[in-house]
């Protein structure tokens, strides 16, 4: 009789220590999908079972041994997504001992910013014969991702080896890039290389090498975000990068441009030539506004000089035989350059002057122009008169002292 109480004894101890498993499991684990940090609120089931009231010491210690055995943990080991996908709601797989009671899910883009990040509890964690899976209602945008998964077992936190992806939606590679400039002769050691930008490339990379040794490059970079490259302003692509004393002097050099996306790498675009010379850039002819003009925000245009790197304009107003400074730019040669015409804007005029002179000078690295030097001498282009209604217009000796 006392045997068996004895063992029924034991018995409602067994089935007491696995009652209160339950419950302490059930307090650990979030519903699915778990919100972010509430893994953070997760109690030790060691510290909770060696503080249960109304177990033996035989009772707490099966408890103990149980949660023991649940702390054991591995590191998930990561299989998929890895690699370029087509889509960006993908299905994340994984395997480990199974011992965890809950996981969670991180993926990080290539700013290391979370994107996406959930948790689930091990129950609703879907598997086969390849391992564990979920997949997120969630859909990425193209772009490079990292992932890892967090195994939880109340109290024990052990993370994955993180995995790349990228999500790539393009259809094709990348097309050729047409290169605009420089071409021929330069006057500067920093020349900007521009050019159109291509439809579906994310990443570009430029090359820059003598005529006679192309296969040695003396630049070479890639620029991985099209947005650094690109002016909103100019529709263009452009970088500066210094090419300090690689460029000699007289020397022809030639540059490319490789367009890339996720897809891969894009053909090569034709080249184009220039050389540096040390010399002083030409002379640039004002060509409009000249004479009457129907607008107060007017296009300048000049004639583009030779070895030119930049322009500065100045635009007065002339009163009383006085020059009346009204407005100065300097513009990148590169930026307004198409062709032989030059063209830029200084943007709306001031109401109250109805006539304006304007002129132009190209300047280079080698003979550069500072216009706040009084005692610099202008060698740039003639002034241009225009006016912008029908306001009594200045003499004919006005002008001809303005043009000199």
């Amino acid at each position: 009789m006392i045997k068996r109480e004895s063992r029924q004894k034991k018995l409602a101890i067994v089935a007491m220590a696995g009652m209160l498993m339950l419950l302490l499991a059930a307090s650990c684990v979030a519903q699915t999908p778990l919100k972010m940090g509430e893994q953070e609120n997760c109690t030790n089931c060691s510290a909770n079972a060696s503080s249960s009231p109304g177990l033996d010491d035989a009772a707490q210690e099966t408890v103990l041994a149980n949660a023991s055995v649940r702390q054991v943990l591995e590191a998930p080991v990561l299989k998929e997504p890895k690699g370029i996908k087509n889509t960006g709601k993908l299905t994340y797989r994984w395997e480990d001992d199974g011992n965890c009671m809950f996981y969670c899910l991180e993926v990080r883009d290539d700013q290391d910013d979370v994107v996406l990040k959930q948790c689930y509890e091990a129950s609703d964690v879907l598997s086969d014969m390849n391992g564990y899976y979920v997949t997120p209602s969630e859909s990425l945008d193209p772009g490079d991702y990292t992932w890892r998964i967090l195994c939880s077992n109340c109290g024990d936190d052990i993370e994955s080896d993180p995995m790349e992806f990228t999500v790539c939606t393009s259809s094709s590679f990348p097309g050729r890039a047409t290169l605009v400039s420089p071409k021929d002769t330069i006057g500067s050691l920093k020349p900007t290389f521009v050019w159109m930008p291509v439809t579906g490339c994310t990443q570009y990379r430029l090359k820059v090498a003598e005529a006679n040794h192309q296969n040695e490059p003396i630049f070479m970079s890639d620029y991985l975000n099209v947005e650094d490259v690109f002016s909103d302003t100019e529709k263009l692509c452009s970088i500066a990068p210094d090419l300090g004393q690689d460029l000699v002097p007289g020397i022809y050099y030639r540059w490319w441009i490789q367009t890339i996306n996720c897809k891969g790498e894009g053909p090569w675009s034709y080249y184009k030539s220039f050389r540096y010379l040390v010399r002083p850039p030409g002379k640039s002819t004002p060509l409009s506004p000249r004479g009457l003009i129907s607008t107060d925000t007017p296009i300048f245009t000049w004639t583009a000089a030779t070895a030119a790197t930049t322009y500065h304009l100045e635009l007065i107003h002339y009163q009383n035989n006085i020059d009346v400074p009204v407005m100065e730019e300097d513009f990148e040669a590169d930026m307004v350059t198409k062709g032989s015409r030059c063209s830029g804007s200084l943007g709306s005029l001031p109401d109250d002057d109805p006539d304006y002179y304007w002129r132009i000078q190209a300047n280079n690295d080698a003979y550069p122009h500072d216009p706040n030097d009084p005692d610099e001498p202008w060698t740039g282009s003639d002034w241009k008169y225009f006016e912008t209604n029908c306001a009594f217009k200045p003499g004919t000796d006005a002008k001809k002292a303005r043009m000199g």
